[in-house]
């Protein structure tokens, strides 16, 4: 799907920005919504053809990446749209629904490893999730360390992104979930690099318990969890994603058991909220004014006749038509005076040129006014006429 997305791409409608990038929903060949991505800082033309270079992810759960360019020295990147909100706006949500959440994330993240790659930033806002309730991942194949709230201790030390990190990140993302909070405060990096740092230290079902939130029943099945993914060496982390699986499977079944009208009542108000989210989201995109990101398509829109921009040139041109058959007449009557009857044949025929002009319902005020006011220069002709005789 790659090339020509300067004639291809139109309706861009700003979705969110940052200081990094900024997010547009756009259509591509009339029809398909695809997100633009364009990043604030500029790039090299080699950089983004070695990126071009390389095979689309293509992962159930994850956007699909449908092409590269550069625009004004930045890189852009086109994938496909996703209609859903960050699941940042969706914490604390009940532990039910988290758990399910990110069992459904780790089938995603299993597929790809198995082909080498790795998200890099696995973080709230790079989780979507939509109206089916299903988490959509965004912005695979971060080169950096991604979000340090969420970043495994190694990836403060320069490692890339492994099966360990990823683990370790899905461990924080399940606390933030549930809690509403990130577990690793601090309001400059270094305090969130040393908060990770001390990650062995913490008690995270204490934490919870503490929060207030969380009944200590759900507290206490969810605690496996925590020894398998929040540690600080790899080594002491589950082994790989299917051991993770098999964790999180066991939660989610326990987890289930808790059937009781209160919880029902709290994921039916979570399931409400995101549905709502969703069409607030999708209303806000759809109200944003419109920019022309690439000359083409503003060319192409502003030389496209709208139906109410049709009306009002017809209606100029009326106008002038009427006007200037007008001043002629008065020109014919007071500087050649012709005899009344051959007047009254130039008023008729004008009066019928008059009526076939009239195209549709929006004119027919205007015409009307127009035809009276030459049967009022009609009627000046005909006492002219008088007069003389």
């Amino acid at each position: 799907m790659e090339g020509n997305w300067e004639t291809r791409l139109s309706g861009f409608k700003k979705m969110a920005s940052g200081g990094e990038s900024v997010v547009y929903r756009a259509v591509c060949d009339g029809n398909l919504p695809v997100a633009f991505k364009w990043n604030l800082q500029e790039v090299s033309s080699a950089a983004v053809e070695a990126k071009k270079n390389q095979p689309p992810l293509d992962f159930s759960g994850l956007a699909r990446t449908l092409g590269r360019g550069i625009l004004q020295n930045r890189e852009f990147a086109i994938s496909e749209y996703v209609r859903g909100v960050s699941s940042a706006s969706l914490s604390p949500m009940p532990a039910s629904v988290a758990v399910k959440l990110l069992r459904q994330m780790g089938q995603t993240l299993f597929q790809m490893s198995e082909g080498g790659i790795f998200h890099g930033d696995l973080s709230p806002e790079n989780v979507l999730v939509d109206p089916s309730m299903k988490p959509v991942l965004i912005d695979a194949g971060i080169c950096g360390m991604g979000t340090p709230r969420f970043a495994a201790p190694e990836r403060f030390e320069g490692s890339l992104a492994t099966e360990k990190s990823e683990i370790f990140s899905l461990g924080a993302l399940l606390y933030f979930w549930i809690s509403g909070e990130p577990l690793f405060g601090g309001e400059s990096f270094s305090a969130i690099e040393n908060s990770v740092f001390q990650v062995d230290s913490y008690d995270v079902s204490l934490r919870l318990r503490g929060l207030g939130k969380v009944p200590l029943e759900t507290i206490l099945k969810l605690h496996p969890l925590w020894k398998g993914t929040l540690r600080k060496d790899p080594e002491d982390r589950f082994e790989d994603f299917e051991e993770l699986d098999e964790s999180l499977e066991i939660a989610e079944s326990e987890l289930s058991l808790e059937d009781s009208a209160e919880m029902r009542e709290k994921v039916s108000l979570w399931k409400e909220n995101l549905a709502l989210s969703i069409r607030e989201r999708e209303a806000k995109i759809d109200s944003a004014p419109e920019e022309f990101l690439f000359p083409a398509s503003k060319a192409e829109t502003s030389g496209t006749n709208s139906p109410g921009r049709g009306n009002f040139r017809i209606k100029i041109l009326l106008s002038g038509i009427l006007l200037l058959s007008a001043l002629l007449l008065v020109l014919f009557i007071f500087f050649l005076k012709p005899a009344a009857s051959e007047i009254d044949v130039v008023g008729q025929s004008m009066l019928e040129n008059v009526r076939s002009l009239q195209g549709s319902e929006g004119e027919d005020v205007f015409l009307q006014d127009s035809a009276g006011a030459v049967r009022g220069i009609m009627t000046d002709v005909d006492s002219v006429s008088v007069d003389e005789k």
